[in-house]
Parts: structure tokens; C-alpha cells; sequence
């Protein structure tokens, strides 16, 4: 078994009200059996490549719905050789301590089961206990992918702020694929498809509602970002968000919503899905300075504007939800130039959250004004 805590340092306490205090890993990814003691402070986890630093951030990143900062099968998590893995989390939340478990065996279930504090609870409830915010390279190139890509970064933010938003984002998942299945099997039942699109309805709204609530934080604390990292403009757009920005009366919005639905079988019959809803938005993100979307810009540029939202993202999350967010940055600081490494050191510290950071060189986290902690593997 392994186990490391870092050596004293002269390290900068963030005083967080939330943050890690211990993480035991078995069968997980290049892990056997190792557990992991962290201070609440800023960390950077040091290392070759190949030797596990990032899937320490993954294994902290299963502490949320969904799969994690790779968003990969949860078959693929597992130490080679091994059937299941198991994580265990000690978080400390306004002095306060949880006991937070994780477990996937692919023999017994396809899903992972979720613990806290030896009594079992929805994945999607993982949030009313701590927001975790992440940037991986996995994400450079989120401007120019699908809007799909988009539309899972911003729902994964939006939970973090509002925790139901991730138990509506399922269900209304859910709902979609039923109605598809209705519109491929050529049901004519019209009190089936009423059902399903009133219920479609329901939480189309309440994502909606939750989206725009969100960005307008954003919004509100981009402009208290570090000059050095470029200012942005969010939106959601898509027929949905035109009618439901229009509209102010929400019982007009509904029955708007309702007859698109109803109009739009026979066209949906024939391209197999449903056309219509907040499952079909995409997030435009545009760089303010140059008056141009994200899509176009540099890839350094892009860069920045993605460090930008997430600081936003965390500012927020201080400010509305009254607590700290956790902060993964995986190789973040490895590509940055010496001003952007000391902005962004400097935003960290005056956040006062715990972050976890990885890059091979130790001097990457030299730009902290007070030694970061540092971790060697």
C-alpha cells in the first residue's frame, strides 16, 4: 500500500471552508491500494508522465455525477486484472466531516454506487456536498467540437450551483429517448406522446430556468477576472431559449413549448429525433476585446477564454453558494507563458480554495506568492 502526505513546507493555507483532507484509491487506474493525505491549501502533484497524476484528479473528479474529467467507461477505470475499484474521500465543509465512498464492480452492476457516511445516495446528489470545477486539455478544443461538447460543460457547471439540475438533465434524457422510441415505432397513441411531452415539457423548463440563472453569475463575475485573461461574453442559443428569453408569462412559454412539440412529429418521424428543446442548444462563447467567438480565436486565446470561465465559475460559486469549490488543473500551468503563470497563481490565492494541480516540472508552481504545496510521485 501506498501512502504520501507532503513533507512540511512553507505552503499558503487558503482557510477554505471545503476541501479534501484524505483520498484512499484501490483498483483504480494505475493504482492498487494507495491513500493520499492533502492540507487545505493550493497542491501541485509532481511527476513523469505515465505515473498517475491525473488520475488522482480523476479519482477526486468521480466525487460528482457522471464519469469523471475523462468521461470514459467505467470498465476502463479499473486496475488491469481486477474486476472493481473502490475510492474513499474524507471532506472537511465547514468543519464539518464526510465520509464519502465510490464503488463499481462490472460483475455486479453496470453503474457505480455512491456512499456518504456508510449510507448509500444518488450519484446525482454528490453535489449538495461539494461543486467540483476541472480544466484538462481533454477540453482545448470544446469551442470547435460538437455543441454537444458545449452543452455538457455548461450543464456540468450549472449542477455544481443547482444540484436538482443534474437529477432534471437525466430524467429529461430519459424522456427524449421515449419519445424517439414512440416516433420509431410509429405509435399513433396521442395520449402516450401527450404524456411523455407534457412531462418533456416540466423539465425542459427547469433547465432552461437553471441555465439561465447560471450564466448570468458568470456574467457577473467575469469582469472581476485578472486583466491578463480575456473577458467573455456567454449565451445559450437554440429555438427553445429564443421563445423562452421572448416570453415572459411562463404558462405562454409552456403552451408554446407543448405545440411545437405536438406539430413537430410528423417532421421528427422522419429524422428520428426530437428537434425541438434544450437538448438541441449550443453555448456561444465570444471573446469581448476582439468582438469575435471563441471558434475563431487563437489557440492560445482559446486557452485563456476557457481559464477565464472556470475562475468565473469558482468566484461564483464563493459568491452565490456561500462556499468553496474544489479546483482541478491538469497541466494548466505547463502551457502558460510567466505572466499568465503568475495571474493565475495570484487569482488562485486570493480565491483561497484548495486546488489540485499536476505538470512534470516542480518550478510550474514557483509564480505562487507563498510556496504551493508540492507533491512528488
Amino acid at each position: 500500500m501506498i501512502s504520501k502526505s507532503i513533507k512540511n513546507q512553507n505552503i499558503s493555507v487558503s482557510n477554505s471552508d471545503t476541501y479534501i483532507a484524505k483520498i484512499g484509491i484501490t483498483n483504480f487506474r494505475n493504482y492498487t491500494q494507495s491513500s493520499f493525505e492533502f492540507p487545505n491549501c493550493p497542491i501541485g502533484i509532481v511527476g513523469n508522465n505515465g505515473i498517475g497524476k491525473t488520475n488522482i484528479l480523476e479519482a477526486v473528479s468521480m466525487f460528482q455525477p457522471g464519469r469523471g474529467i475523462r468521461s470514459v467507461r467505467l470498465q476502463e477505470m479499473i486496475n488491469k486484472n481486477n474486476d472493481h475499484f473502490g475510492l474513499n474521500l474524507k471532506l472537511i465543509k465547514e468543519n464539518n466531516e464526510y465520509l464519502l465512498g465510490t464503488s463499481f464492480d462490472k460483475n455486479l452492476s453496470k453503474t457505480r454506487r455512491v456512499k456518504l457516511n456508510g449510507n448509500f445516495i444518488s450519484p446525482l446528489s454528490l453535489t449538495k456536498y461539494l461543486g467540483i470545477v476541472s480544466l484538462t486539455p481533454l477540453m482545448d478544443k470544446i469551442f470547435i467540437e460538437s455543441p454537444s461538447s458545449r452543452r455538457k460543460l455548461i450543464d456540468k457547471i450549472i449542477w455544481i450551483f443547482i444540484s436538482e439540475h443534474a437529477t432534471n438533465v437525466r430524467t429529461y434524457e430519459k424522456l427524449i429517448r421515449e419519445r424517439n422510441n414512440l416516433l420509431k415505432n410509429n405509435t399513433v397513441d396521442n395520449n402516450w406522446f401527450k404524456n411523455i411531452e407534457e412531462r418533456l415539457v416540466e423539465y425542459g423548463l427547469k433547465i432552461l430556468q437553471a441555465r439561465a440563472q447560471v450564466l448570468s453569475f458568470l456574467t457577473d463575475e467575469m469582469v472581476l477576472n485578472s486583466k491578463v485573461f480575456p473577458k467573455a461574453s456567454f449565451s445559450i442559443i437554440g429555438e427553445a431559449e429564443e421563445i423562452f428569453y421572448a416570453i415572459e408569462n411562463i404558462e405562454e412559454i409552456k403552451e408554446i413549448y407543448i405545440k411545437s412539440l405536438h406539430d413537430n412529429r410528423k417532421t421528427d418521424y422522419y429524422k428520428g429525433t426530437t428537434s425541438f428543446g434544450p437538448h438541441r442548444s449550443d453555448l456561444e462563447v465570444y471573446y469581448d476585446k476582439k468582438d469575435m467567438l471563441a471558434s475563431k480565436c487563437s489557440t492560445g486565446e482559446q486557452k485563456s477564454i476557457l481559464i477565464s470561465i472556470i475562475l468565473s465559475v469558482c468566484k461564483a460559486y464563493k459568491k452565490y453558494l456561500f462556499s468553496s469549490p474544489i479546483l482541478l488543473l491538469d497541466e494548466v500551468f505547463a502551457h502558460l507563458d510567466f505572466d499568465k503563470k503568475q495571474a493565475l497563481s495570484l487569482e488562485i490565492e486570493s480565491l483561497k480554495i484548495q486546488v489540485f494541480m499536476t505538470g512534470i516540472d516542480e518550478m510550474d508552481f514557483m509564480t505562487f506568492n507563498k510556496k504551493s504545496y508540492i507533491m512528488k510521485l
